[in-house]
This record gives structure tokens, sequence and C-alpha cells, in this order.
């Protein structure tokens, strides 16, 4: 299945969403204007939901009857906007915000660089400052691990592991998080790179358990050879 290009995210009419979701000026300026040329909505209505004076949207509507799309764009070509904060997709700065709050010493470009992992997109390191200081609150409140020693099952303990990793996070934070030895952490991917999901399995039990069938294997040859002798 091939990979989705753009994070999927509900359709809505708010605009202040609206205007995190858009990514160039012109793509917001239509927006501002859909409703009024689109679906002929009073720019009285659209002025109020948007905080835009009545009569730039009129303006701008009437130069859209014109000129199309035309009246859209600057009349020099301009470079890409430059990126602030509130430039983010909420749905990554929702992520920064929580990456804070599993592990509160991860660095920022740390925190970059999952977003990339995840978004294909590297926020600047002043981006995530900001959103930091100033993003929506954080939608967990609990660890979704356990540390090592608190987890019982050792499948789940590598399982931990190489999710972590798999969302963009450095052997030292994993360890870090999970309070255990950046040894262990490195241990755990080599063995998921070279044996997949098997390398989540205990070894030692599977040792004891393959020992355990040898040695019954081994008695049932000596009983079946003396029945057979008998």
């Amino acid at each position: 299945m091939p990979k989705r290009k753009r994070v999927q995210r509900e359709h809505t009419e708010d605009w202040k969403t609206i205007q995190q979701y858009t990514l160039w000026p012109e793509q917001t300026a239509y927006e501002l204007l859909r409703p009024v040329v689109l679906f002929g909505d009073p720019a009285i209505q659209r002025a109020k939901e948007t905080g835009e004076p009545r009569p730039t949207l009129e303006r701008k509507a009437d130069a859209f009857d014109e000129q199309g799309m035309v009246s859209l764009f600057a009349s020099r070509p301009r470079k890409q906007p430059q990126e602030t904060a509130r430039s983010l997709p909420p749905d990554m700065r929702q992520l920064i915000v929580d990456l804070r709050v599993e592990l509160p010493t991860m660095s920022l470009r740390e925190i970059a660089e999952i977003c990339e992992a995840r978004f294909q997109r590297r926020p600047s390191h002043n981006s995530v400052k900001m959103v930091l200081a100033s993003g929506p609150p954080p939608s967990i409140n609990t660890r979704r691990y356990q540390t090592w020693d608190q987890i019982p099952d050792p499948a789940e303990r590598r399982h931990a592991v190489v999710q972590l990793h798999a969302e963009g996070w450095s052997i030292t934070s994993i360890a870090e998080y999970l309070a255990t030895s950046r040894q262990t952490v490195y241990t755990t991917l080599k063995r998921w790179v070279k044996e997949g999901v098997r390398g989540l399995d205990d070894k030692s039990r599977a040792q004891s358990a393959e020992s355990r069938d040898n040695g019954n294997c081994q008695r049932d040859s000596q009983k079946a050879g003396k029945s057979a002798d008998w």
C-alpha cells in the first residue's frame, strides 16, 4: 500500500484552524474569500467569522470576480514564507508538546527530528521552542510505557524499544525514558534488525523450553527402547 503523502485531517470551517493548515499566502487568501465568491455568502458575515474588515473582503472579492485566481498572487515572485510556530500543522504542534511531556529532557533538535520522521517536514529549533512555550495543552498525562524493570514481559519491553526507535527517538532518549542502559537498547535493536519479531522473544525462556523438550524426547526414546527390549 503506497505511503500517504499528506496528513489526513478532519474537514473544518473554523477559520483559525484553516489558517494553520494552509501553506501559501495565495491559498490562505482564497480560503478567506471562498464562501463569498463560491457560495455568495455576505461579506459582512465572513468578516465576523474571520476578523477581516468587510471593505477589504468586498474589494478582494470584486478583484477575484474580474481577474480570477490571478488576483490572489503578488505582482512579483516571492520566496516561500518564513516558517513560524503558528504555520506548523496542528498535529505537529500537538506532537511537539506531547514529546516534552513524555521526556522533559529531550532536546529541541531531537524533537525536530522526530517531527521530520512523522511528517516529512522538519521544523526549526526556534519554532519548536515557540510551540513549547505557547502551544496547545498536552493530549497525554500518563506514560505510554513503564520503565524497563516495571514491564514484566521481556517481549513487551523490547517492543517498546523498537516502537520508540521507529518514531525517531534516539538510543539515548529511549534508554533514559525506559530507565535502562544504552547498551540494552542497542542490543535490542540489533536483535530486531537481525531476527525481526523473533528477536523480541525471551531467549532464556526459549532456550529453557528447548532444553526441556530435548530432555523429554530423550526420556521418551529411552522408555521406548526399554519397552522394545521387554
